[in-house]
């Protein structure tokens, strides 16, 4: 099986060239023009882990690549004008990740960053089932349990949630009656991982920049944004008015889409948002 990411990162370079290979092959016109390629990462993305993002892209036939911050992608993917003199919130519950940012001025001013995500809250239930019952659940009923979190601020531990999984023992399929409950004491240290990195973001924020903040509220995206209380959560524990777009699961990627588009127009404004690659790196794609 091809992993070529793990928290948001590359950590397989050559798995990622890889899968962005075929990829390209899907959408190259005529096998002769090399595309101009656009990644995003976490803000907290070392140069090189950028490097290693650049690389693979270049590896499997890309002719240019840049890479912006998640968060900028997720904020324009959501609609929010990024030019506004006023300073605005976005967190983005990813898979592996969870990128907090704030935009002022069509740039960001200041983020914060997490390796706990969407993957961390399904794994830590897979595994309290996994130890307890000695069931292995597939990604779909993992997923439907996740959606519990909705627990926490509806605390009714009766509520039971039916999944069905593999008996490692019987090797055949069982049914597994879960209780609320347990899914509340799995899930509830890793979102208050993520509840106190947003906590402490605005508690080191300027108080100007603090200002604005909390009259322009919290936009949240990325996978963790769909699972059901997650944003009365967020709202709960900052006093902040939290507000979801219609489409949170691909903000970043529909963001995406969009700067790659403002690129191909305007030259100067793709260098201004894309991070620098190392002299090396840069030298090594230029051949």
């Amino acid at each position: 099986m091809v992993a070529p990411l793990r928290a948001g990162v590359v950590v397989d370079t050559d798995a990622a060239t890889l899968l962005l290979k075929s990829l390209f092959q899907r959408v190259r016109r005529f096998g002769l023009v090399r595309p101009r390629i656009l990644t995003c990462a976490p803000t907290d993305t070392s140069e090189k882990e950028r490097n290693a993002i650049a690389e693979a892209a270049h590896r499997a036939g890309g002719a240019e690549v840049a890479i912006i911050p998640e968060p900028w992608a997720a904020a324009i993917g959501a609609g929010l004008d990024v030019a506004s003199p006023y300073a605005q919130m976005l967190v983005d519950i990813g898979d592996g990740v969870t990128d907090i940012a704030i935009l002022r001025d069509g740039r960001i001013i200041k983020t914060a960053a997490i390796r706990k995500g969407c993957s961390d809250l399904k794994a830590a239930l897979r595994d309290m089932v996994l130890e307890q019952y000695a069931v292995w659940l597939p990604s779909r009923e993992v997923e439907r349990l996740t959606q519990d979190v909705d627990a926490i601020h509806h605390p009714i531990p009766r509520v039971i949630t039916v999944v069905t999984g593999l008996h490692l023992k019987t090797k055949r399929t069982t049914r597994l009656k879960i209780h609320r409950l347990e899914v509340i004491v799995v899930m509830e240290p890793i979102v208050r991982k993520i509840l106190c990195a947003i906590q402490t973001t605005l508690r080191k924020l300027p108080p100007e920049i603090a200002c604005e903040v909390f009259e322009s509220g919290i936009c949240l995206t990325g996978g963790g944004s769909c699972i059901r209380g997650m944003d009365w959560l967020i709202a709960n524990s900052t006093r902040l008015e939290v507000r979801t777009p219609k489409d949170p699961l691909r903000s970043v990627i529909n963001g995406a889409i969009q700067t790659l588009q403002y690129g191909a127009q305007s030259e100067s404004w793709w260098r201004q948002v894309a991070w620098p690659l190392s002299p090396a790196t840069q030298t090594a794609l230029d051949f």
